[in-house]
């Protein structure tokens, strides 16, 4: 079965600088991917790729076995997503845009999944240009999940959310996977947010991917010592710390008293790391 989204050597150049620097990774089915990167990383680039805003220089972005660059309607019609700020449409009613948008579905198989709109609590009559930033984002999460897209892509969700909005949307997205089987990529700058939730990370700097991992290997044998490890028990350094403090991968329990102390660490302390 073809996975959700397949990027190979992606390249994007702009203004003759390169944005993105042959990036690779498959997303699966039921998994929650992070995107992670600092301001500038390309993260808004690659996102751009994957729905097909943005065209590649060199490599490819398929969904599903098929290339992006031709796509067919009701394979398009399988992605959801949400950006960062929601423009435009904004003379539409909100029950008005949610109609008028669901036209545009194609697939008569599609079933609207109600649970976002109770979470959303909007006002169907209300103009969309009268909605609060916030509001406008509910607004934006429900136009794309509300008919159980397969792949969902988010680009900061959350930044302009309350607490109590964001802490419920960061519990009812894992529920969705759960249920619908869908593959999501998500980005924010929020880490604490999406450690407890994702599956996997793929952290980018200065548009390279630099670490592509799985939240068990990062729980499992991603360790923060106090210092180089002996050469002898093979681990592979990830990333030095500002304090001096090195990220390893491999480690095993019969390692906790063969070298350096073990650190607290977690993965927004092992992204700061890889990506400062």
């Amino acid at each position: 079965m073809n996975a959700p989204v397949s990027v190979t050597h992606l390249v994007k150049i702009l203004d003759g600088r390169r944005i993105l620097d042959r990036i690779s990774f498959v997303l699966q089915p039921g998994e929650i991917t992070a995107l992670l990167g600092p301001n500038g990383a390309g993260k808004t680039t690659l996102i751009g790729c994957i729905l097909g805003l943005l065209s590649a220089d060199e490599g490819t972005v398929r969904l599903w076995g098929e290339d992006m660059t031709a796509l067919r309607p009701e394979t398009r019609a399988r992605v959801g997503f949400v950006p960062q700020t929601m423009t435009g449409l904004t003379w539409f009613r909100v029950g008005e845009l949610m109609n008028y948008l669901a036209q545009y579905r194609g697939r008569p198989e599609d079933v609207e999944d109600t649970s976002w709109a109770a979470w959303a609590k909007l006002d169907p009559q209300a103009r969309v240009k009268t909605l609060s930033g916030g509001e406008r984002q509910r607004l934006a999460i429900i136009l794309a999940l509300r008919f159980s897209p397969e792949l969902v892509v988010l680009d900061e969700p959350v930044a302009s959310l309350d607490p109590q909005a964001r802490h419920d949307f960061m519990r009812l997205l894992p529920e969705y996977v759960r249920r619908s089987g869908a593959s999501v990529l998500i980005s924010s700058h929020i880490i604490s947010d999406l450690e407890d939730i994702c599956d996997r990370f793929l952290m980018v700097r200065k548009g390279q991917l630099v670490l592509d991992i799985g939240a068990r290997e990062v729980a499992g044998s991603v360790r923060r010592l106090a210092g180089p490890p002996d050469a002898a028990l093979g681990l592979e350094i990830l990333a030095e710390d500002y304090d001096g403090a090195v990220w390893v991968r491999g480690w095993r329990e019969d390692l906790e008293d063969a070298g350096s102390p073990v650190l607290p660490g977690d993965v927004e302390r092992l992204f700061l790391a890889l990506t400062r």
